[in-house]
């Protein structure tokens, strides 16, 4: 039984590739859960949150909001609106989305799920920049 998996993360714009992992954790719309080798297959919505892929070396950590995971034969395809590796995230500009986006929500200027949509990517993305 092979002891690492493989995980593909595609977005519209990007994709990220990795042979060689231990684990992998990513946020559910049910919550989070992760995955070892010999894992079952699955397809599992995903809310924002924060994907972490631990390799042998190092623990890698995206902000994302959304999507799915396939999980197959210790392979996981994570099919994503967006993926932002934590050292590539413009901690300056998410902390001005979310002050943008606490304005929208005070002054009623859009609709509020979406101002609270909003909210929640900022303050995600806020969080995983934090990590480096």
């Amino acid at each position: 039984m092979n002891n690492k998996i493989e995980v593909n993360i595609i977005t519209p714009t990007t994709t990220f590739e990795y042979a060689d992992v231990d684990y992998l954790r990513a946020p559910s719309t049910e919550g989070l859960f992760g995955v070892l080798p010999g894992h079952i297959s699955s397809i599992i919505a995903l809310d924002v949150g924060e994907v972490k892929i631990k390799t042998d070396d190092k623990s890698l950590y995206f902000a994302t909001s959304g999507g799915f995971a396939d999980i197959n034969n210790n392979k996981v395809i994570l099919v994503l609106e967006t993926a932002e590796e934590s050292s590539q995230i413009d901690l300056n500009r998410a902390e001005n989305s979310l002050n943008r986006s606490q304005k929208y929500l005070e002054d009623g200027s859009t609709d509020i799920n979406r101002a609270f949509d909003s909210i929640k990517r900022a303050k995600n993305r806020i969080l995983i920049a934090k990590r480096n």
